[in-house]
């Protein structure tokens, strides 16, 4: 992901992580933040208890969306979304409906307090992350993305040919 985000310009410093290493033919910066930007953010739940529920949390938040995310957008494609070979037919709206639902409730929950008496060592601090990380993509796309970030071009055949040569 951060390879295709910085291959459109959408992070800081994107020319650095979307380089690739001409010895191993990967994006060797691009892994390397991924991985130390992990273990920042989960360093703390090797020692704290409250710290490993709330990692947990913020993973279960930050994944489960990217499910309901296509789901949604079909949904809100309304008639004009074209069917593949395989489809729910006419469930696939109230199932699709009560899954976006469901994952709605389900990033709420993550966010509750997991314990009654509430302190700062049991404190769930998914929400508070879940601000912060949202604050922050908005003071970035208001600064800088939406002025900058152009979706990419899908290009042509000859292009798409010559890029799958390159895929391994």
């Amino acid at each position: 992901m951060v390879f295709a985000f910085s291959r459109d310009g959408a992070v800081p410093f994107a020319a650095t992580w979307r380089r690739v290493s001409p010895r191993t033919k990967t994006r060797v910066a691009a892994v390397w933040l991924s991985v130390g930007v992990a273990l920042v953010l989960a360093a703390p739940s090797l020692y704290s208890l409250t710290a490993y529920a709330a990692v947990t949390a913020i993973n279960v938040i930050g994944i489960t969306p990217a499910y309901a995310i296509p789901v949604y957008l079909r949904l809100r494609a309304g008639d004009h979304f074209k069917p593949g070979p395989w489809s729910l037919g006419r469930w696939s709206k109230p199932i699709g409906w009560t899954a976006v639902a469901w994952v709605g409730f389900v990033t709420v929950l993550f966010c509750l307090p997991q314990v009654s008496s509430i302190t700062t060592s049991s404190f769930n601090y998914a929400g508070v992350a879940l601000i912060a990380v949202l604050t922050l993509a908005w003071i970035l796309w208001i600064t800088k993305g939406r002025r900058t970030y152009r979706i990419p071009a899908l290009g042509n055949a000859a292009s798409h040919s010559a890029l799958a040569e390159d895929v391994v």
